[in-house]
């Protein structure tokens, strides 16, 4: 006689198995992990906003700016902490909150009216 029953303890183990591999499919095989680099489009991805954003937040020092060779980076902790204060994203000062969509819509209005200026 056995201290376990061997039928029902492989049918555990099997269903945890399936368990992880459902999760680490539904997040692309790979994990979540604010210690990594992103480049700057899957950056962008992860905060709905686009890569030119990124860079944007990246010149006003909002991120940190980081190389992996020729290509731009971003540190995902840096990232989720901007995302986390929405004030960081609007700057410092008694602006009201911010959004990543309207940081981006006021950045392409302003950029709109320096294009109408040149003309």
């Amino acid at each position: 006689m056995s201290l376990f029953d061997e039928r029902a303890l492989r049918e555990i183990v099997a269903e945890e198995l399936r368990r992880v591999l459902r999760e680490e499919l539904a997040s692309g095989g790979r994990p979540a992990n604010d210690a990594e680099y992103l480049p700057v489009a899957e950056a962008a991805a992860r905060a709905s906003v686009a890569p030119a954003t990124i860079r944007v937040w990246m010149a006003q020092g909002r991120l940190g700016r980081y190389h992996a060779g020729r290509e731009l980076r971003v540190r995902g902790a840096e990232l989720a902490e901007l995302m986390r204060r929405p004030a960081l994203i609007a700057g410092i000062g008694n602006r009201e909150e911010l959004t990543p969509e309207k940081e981006a819509d006021l950045y392409l209005e302003r950029r709109r009216a320096r294009a109408a200026k040149r003309r």
